[in-house]
Order: structure tokens, then sequence, then C-alpha cells
């Protein structure tokens, strides 16, 4: 038998899912608005959210995220930020991602493009500007970025998560007549996928050579959690 605690929460995610209801909204209803930077919260919300979007209709399986391993004060400051903490689950493959986000694009079915499932939850935080950063830079430029300040590098598959969390939280679609590069997975031996959004919101992706550099190409990074690092 469902309890009550467990129908309050049901129909929360609920209308969470309707966007009725936004995760910000929810401090009305709580005494203590800092719950919101408890990392269990943070856990079932995306837990939940997952869940909501179909996941387990689309896979098949039982669904469950690991434990949140961002601190209470990580989450505050990402939050503050103006940062979004998302968890890429493992196993889940880019072709069943864009089933999920309703994403569709050639280079999630053409075998030229190189797996990036992830092996583990992959929890990171990454800025929510709707436009990039490090514009005009190159892809071995990226990279390089990624290696020397330990930032995760966005894969299609971290990207396709960011597109359908940032839809969910904002109503709007990042990267509008941008693009960013996508160092994690290969295109073909030697090329770089790059991604973004035309005017009609469609995503496009291409393979190009990581030496290449545009005024509309840029980048976004993954922060890893501080015990990540430790």
């Amino acid at each position: 038998m469902i309890n009550t605690r467990e129908r309050v929460l049901n129909l929360i995610g609920e209308l969470l899912d309707s966007n009725i209801l936004k995760p910000m909204d929810l401090k009305q209803f709580v005494k203590n608005y800092n719950d919101f930077n408890d990392p269990d919260y943070v856990h079932y919300e995306m837990e939940e959210w997952y869940k909501n979007m179909g996941i387990e209709q689309i896979t098949g399986e039982k669904f469950s995220l690991s434990s949140c391993p961002f601190t209470k004060e990580e989450i505050q400051d990402a939050n503050e930020k103006q940062e979004v903490i998302l968890c890429v689950p493992n196993g889940i493959t880019r072709e069943l991602l864009g089933k999920l986000f309703r994403l569709d694009t050639w280079a999630l079915h053409d075998p030229v493009v190189s797996l990036a499932t992830e092996t583990e939850d992959c929890w990171f935080r990454t800025s929510m500007s709707m436009t990039p950063i490090d514009m005009k830079s190159t892809g071995i430029e990226v990279m390089r970025k990624c290696e020397d300040e330990n930032m995760l590098p966005f894969s299609i598959e971290r990207y396709l998560v960011f597109i359908g969390r940032m839809r969910y939280l904002t109503g709007k679609t990042p990267d509008s007549e941008y693009w960013i590069w996508l160092p994690r997975g290969r295109y073909d031996r030697s090329g770089m996928l790059m991604a973004g959004f035309d005017r009609f919101h469609t995503l496009n992706v291409h393979g190009w050579m990581p030496q290449f550099s545009a005024s509309y190409l840029g980048a976004r990074y993954g922060i890893h959690p501080e015990r990540h690092l430790g």
C-alpha cells in the first residue's frame, strides 16, 4: 500500500514533469529552503525527472541513480553561480537518450561516431548560460583546457542530457545559432564533433577537424564534485 508521503512525492513528481510546478517553486511548501541544497533532494529530483520522462519505458528496466556526490555547499555554490547539476546515467546509449529527449540527428546512429556511453553515473555541474563560452577556440584548445583544468569534456551523450534539462528548467533551447565542440568521442579517426541548434531550434551535428575555429563556435565544460578531485 502506498503511504501518504509516497502519494505526495508522486504528485510533486507529476507536477514537475508537466511544468505546472518548477523545482524552485517548491520552496514555498517547505519550512527550510536549504533542503533544496541537500544532496538527497538533488538525487531524488533528478531520478524522478528521468522516470517521469519515460526512461523505464524506453529501456524496459527499472531505473535508479547513484547518490549525488556534491556536498550541500557545492550545490548552493552552483545555484548562486547559475549552474545546473546533471547526471548522465551509466549504460544509456546516445540513441536511447535521443528518444528520451525527443531529439534526433544522424550522429546518434552512425557507427563512424565513436561510443561515449557512461560506464558509471556521471554527475557534474555546468553553466546554465544560453550561449557557449570560449568562442573561436579550436577543438584542440578546448580539449587541452579540459585536461589542464581537470574539467569534464562534453560528449554528445552529455550534451543531450544538458539540452533536455535546460528545456525542462527554462523552457528554452540553448546554443540557438551557436555551436560547441564535443571533445569526448571521435568522428571517424581524427575528427571531432561539433553541435548546436539552427534558428528553427533543430539539433545539428557535424564532424570536423579539431584545428577549426569560428566566431560562432565555442565550448561548454563540466565541473567535477570536489570529492572526485580529492
